[in-house]
């Protein structure tokens, strides 16, 4: 006698049963909790906001800007051509390579919510489209785990070529893409607007990382991490370094960065794959898209091997000195030149405040 159970019997079931561990793990383990609570406040305080503020709201900017807007439509013919993707696409792409994990998955989530591309096409860019930023990745992994701004550039130089390598690939078949609907868009945000919506976005992005940091700490006070090197064979530091790169990218970077001269393969690998807090943070603003996946991860693996190959290749044509591979630089928050990053939000200010003038007497002139 067969009995048959439904699928989401089985998923309410194991979603209860796995609520009641974890509950019992944070009655048992409340040190191991709050240890790993405090790390992702340290990191999102020393590493997360110092570094990464300054370019999200650069992107943010950039993005709402007439200049973005109209580069859009000026890169219509290059992202057909390239990727098969309407022209509204553009600028979602450069955020993804300049603004890092939230600006490009921000930005393709908009266009989205505006119709003006389909969900085949969302699953297409999520594909290539994630990425670490140059403030993560030049700044707090180059210049503060390597320490070598050098470093850095070749691992995000690795990371932007296979991004833009497999948007091609997944191009084909999509050249001749459909003309999408010239849709109103919303009115401009107000530099107050912008500052709020980045921290919003930053503050979602932390709470991701603390909980990630959390879910760590706890698996090293449960004895999650021995268990598993006693069963594959891996020491335990590895065995850690393991989980902690699948889990959150911050704390995977950190533990990887001092892996002698593989080091360039695995920090590609963490950066590509993301850590389930980024793909956390994907999943948070697509909600209804549904892109994590098998898809997706396979997507990610792959990317990790590609570019974890052509760092290799980078690395060794252009030699960084050893002693910057030991992993024992420190962390700093300003690990780029302030008046650098300054500067940059002040041109975007006044570009974004000359297109806009611009717009508005042509505009007016129409009329």
């Amino acid at each position: 006698m067969y009995v048959t159970v439904k699928r989401k019997t089985v998923t309410d079931y194991g979603y209860t049963a796995s609520l009641v561990a974890v509950s019992i793990l944070l009655i048992h383990y409340p040190n191991a909790m709050a240890t790993g609570i405090s790390r992702g406040l340290s990191i999102c305080s020393t590493v997360i906001i110092p570094t990464l503020y300054p370019f999200m709201l650069l992107a943010g900017m950039l993005a709402n800007s007439p200049l973005c807007r109209r580069s859009g439509r000026a890169m219509t013919l290059v992202t057909r051509r390239l990727f098969g993707l309407p022209g509204c696409c553009g600028p979602a792409i450069l955020l993804s390579l300049v603004g890092g994990y939230p600006a490009g998955a921000i930005a393709i989530a908009q266009l989205r919510q505006r119709g003006q591309i389909t969900r085949e096409e969302t699953r297409r860019m999520t594909a290539f489209c994630v990425n670490g930023g140059p403030g993560f990745v030049v700044s707090t992994v180059g210049a503060g785990l390597l320490g070598s701004v050098q470093a850095g550039l070749l691992l995000y130089t690795a990371q932007v070529a296979v991004s833009v390598g497999i948007g091609i690939v997944l191009g084909r078949g999509h050249r001749q893409v459909r003309e999408t609907a010239q849709m109103p868009l919303p009115p401009q945000k107000p530099i107050a607007q912008m500052v709020s919506d980045t921290c919003a976005a930053l503050l979602t992005m932390c709470g991701f990382v603390v909980l990630a940091a959390a879910g760590l700490a706890l698996a090293e006070g449960c004895g999650l991490a021995r268990g598993l090197a006693a069963m594959t064979g891996m020491s335990a530091s590895s065995v850690s370094a393991l989980l902690a790169a699948v889990t959150e990218v911050s704390c995977g970077c950190i533990a990887l960065a001092g892996g002698g001269m593989l080091t360039p393969l695995w920090l590609s690998m963490a950066l590509s794959w993301g850590g389930l807090s980024v793909q956390g943070q994907l999943a948070a603003v697509l909600p209804q898209e549904r892109i994590i996946g098998w898809r997706f991860w396979r997507w990610r693996l792959l990317h990790g091997v590609l570019s974890g190959g052509l760092a290799l290749g980078l690395f060794a044509l252009f030699p960084i000195r050893s002693d910057t591979m030991a992993g024992n630089a420190a962390v700093v928050p300003y690990s780029v030149s302030v008046a650098a990053t300054l500067m940059l939000l002040l041109l975007s200010f006044l570009a974004m405040l000359c297109f806009s003038d611009f717009s508005e007497k042509k505009t007016g002139n129409a009329s």
